[in-house]
């Protein structure tokens, strides 16, 4: 299987609103040798604001984004044409799966296209930094780990990169992350075989669902609150809102015979008050779920022992009653949740809304969604305003102001920079940065005397020249 290993560089750590600036990415072969990349950057797309802290690390130059002659647009179509030539095959990266895929996804769908690139045409996923955590616990001394203060691993790439001795000059560049993950998962797979190919054999989230169906009881890693966790859990049911992307597993350090026969109500306050029992997976996150022969490696669990884990786990399995409750419960509690999310208007955002709209999208908007990808900028003003998803039509308007504003009608452009003005300028908290976030930040790193003083000032000059343009447009 071939691999191809990708990393981007961003405007910042939103998954949802922040955007591709650089692009790294090659395909190698199953030995890992390389046999094509890619590496491009663009500009600043029109409706975000960077982050000077993103800009700080990843070295972006203002003249970047302000005047690179790659449109973001441009860049996530040679993006996707080298991915689909290079699939099938394995995408891997560092946190990619909790960070650079969501990120892909969003730039393809805001470009009209289709975005789970990924995982479609029989490709397969990995996160070395998955993979790290992974083998720490699972085979030790297959890698370094470093310590860093109150003796704990440290899992940074750079860190990682440093105490195993691999190459990592120009770090935050998209293309030498790049081939410093590539020379890490060598690493990994060379070391820790089993581990790796134990992954590898997870083409989708649903192969890991049938994997805790299928077993006794499987070890699962988990990240909580910034903390590996290792656990023996057991398969309980799929979840009754998110079906078989999500499931709820038995952690089996607890023993479960006090908890089968409670009622509805007194059984979830024992599950879900802390210390938790019932774990809640996304399968299609990938976690590492490995096999029960790796029990040895779960030290919270040695003293309770094999035996009387695998009893705790076929109680679980053969009472259907309890199952069920738990199912009804996690119902219960989405139910609850939604009752109490807000519905204000001014907290709807339509990037928040990719996944629905391109899972749930109408056959009439599918149409038309394929006619936009084909039709010059002419034809995609006239096809974006039948769509019947607002979203759709949002970001359709989006992409052709940003690419070719002469196709759009000048009460469009007045709405589309008035839109965008409304967005940037606000006063409000919102989850995306704001012009005035961006001065705030500003005056926050100059009290930071290490802070890049020349970057600052270009920044700021940057920002109120952009603060400026979009007042205009109110």
């Amino acid at each position: 299987m071939n691999y191809v290993f990708y990393d981007f560089e961003t405007s910042g750590n939103n998954k949802d609103f922040d955007q591709i600036l650089q692009i790294g990415a090659v395909l190698t072969d199953d030995g890992f040798q390389v046999k094509d990349k890619i590496n491009i950057s663009c500009r600043l797309k029109k409706d975000v604001v960077p982050a000077p802290e993103a800009l700080l690390i990843n070295k972006i130059s203002i003249d970047q984004l302000k005047s690179h002659e790659v449109s973001h647009y441009s860049l996530v179509e040679q993006l996707k044409n080298k991915f689909e030539k290079w699939s099938p095959a394995c995408f891997v990266g560092f946190n990619s799966i909790g960070f650079d895929e969501d990120v892909l996804r969003q730039g393809l769908f805001k470009s009209l296209n289709y975005p789970y690139i990924t995982t479609s045409k029989d490709n397969r996923r990995l996160d070395v930094l998955k993979l790290a955590r992974a083998v720490s616990a699972f085979a030790p001394n297959s890698i370094v780990v470093p310590l860093r203060e109150g003796n704990k691993q440290s899992f940074k790439l750079g860190d990682l990169t440093k105490v195993n001795k691999i190459d990592h000059k120009n770090a935050h560049d998209a293309i030498a992350d790049v081939m410093a993950t590539l020379e890490l998962a060598k690493k990994i797979k060379s070391n820790a075989p089993e581990v790796w190919d134990s992954l590898l054999i997870y083409k989708k989230g649903d192969d890991i669902g049938k994997k805790f169906f299928n077993e006794d009881f499987v070890c699962y890693q988990d990240l909580v609150f910034g903390k590996i966790y290792n656990f023996a859990a057991t398969f309980v049911c799929f979840h009754p809102v998110y079906g078989k992307s999500w499931l709820a597993a038995f952690d089996l350090k607890h023993d479960p015979r006090p908890l089968l026969d409670l009622g509805f109500s007194e059984m979830k306050q024992a599950l879900f008050s802390s210390p938790t029992k019932i774990r809640q997976v996304s399968l299609n996150k990938m976690p590492v779920v490995l096999p029960k022969d790796y029990f040895s490696s779960l030290d919270d669990y040695k003293d309770i022992g094999l035996e009387e884990i695998s009893k705790r786990a076929k109680l679980i399995k053969e009472n259907q009653e309890f199952c069920n409750k738990v199912f009804e419960i996690l119902a219960e509690k989405v139910k609850e949740k939604q009752e109490t999310s807000s519905q204000d208007e001014e907290d709807y955002f339509p990037e928040q809304f990719i996944h629905q709209s391109s899972i749930k999208m109408k056959q009439s908007d599918k149409a038309l969604f394929y006619q936009f990808q084909k039709g010059d900028w002419d034809e995609k003003a006239k096809v974006y305003t039948d769509f019947q998803d607002n979203v759709l039509k949002h970001f359709g308007r989006l992409l052709i102001f940003e690419e070719n504003q002469d196709s759009l009608s000048q009460e469009e452009l007045t709405l589309v920079k008035k839109e965008i003005a409304e967005k940037l300028l606000t006063t409000d908290q919102k989850p995306y940065i704001t012009i005035p976030d961006a001065m705030k930040k500003i005056d926050d790193l100059r009290a930071d005397e290490s802070t890049d003083k020349k970057f600052l000032n270009d920044y700021d000059l940057f920002v109120q020249d952009l603060e400026s343009q979009h007042k205009k447009n109110l």
